[in-house]
């Protein structure tokens, strides 16, 4: 490896929140390979769907390496099958809706020294899950305090 390359783990999870309102909250975490946390983020950005979510958070952290980290080799790590498998370029991508997305996804993965998408399950992306929520205000909209009915 390039001396001047670091590797890093990358984690992301999306959330379009419940219900969904055209709104995804993002999380991303940056670890270093030991699994210490670098830095993490959480951003609100456009999506209708779980699957326009999930991309939308790869994107964000995609991004967030290019500006801190432009020479790490990463391994991106989300609970997303759909996003992981179109990503490594094992299945096609066929929503139209997650084509534009797909196709800035790998724009910003071409300009990183190496990427690597690994699908992690979800009890091993909190942290990125959490993150998400969080953006979106937290999940108390998904606890509903009132009198019993």
């Amino acid at each position: 490896m390039n001396p001047a390359c670091r590797q890093l783990l990358l984690q992301v999870d999306g959330t379009p929140g419940m219900p969904p309102q055209g709104l995804a909250g993002v999380g991303v975490v940056v670890r270093e390979p030991s699994g210490a946390v670098k830095t993490w983020h959480g951003a609100v950005l456009p999506a209708r769907t779980c699957n326009e979510a999930e991309y939308q958070a790869v994107i964000c952290g995609l991004r967030l390496v290019l500006q801190r980290y432009p020479l790490a080799q990463v391994r991106c790590l989300s609970d997303s099958q759909i996003v992981i498998e179109q990503l490594s370029g094992r299945s096609a991508v066929r929503a139209s809706a997650l084509q534009p997305l797909h196709a800035q996804a790998t724009m910003l993965m071409h300009r990183l020294v190496q990427v690597e998408f690994v699908f992690i399950p979800r009890e091993l992306n909190r942290l990125a899950d959490a993150l998400a929520w969080e953006a979106l205000g937290g999940r108390q909209q998904l606890v509903y305090f009132g009198s019993a009915r």
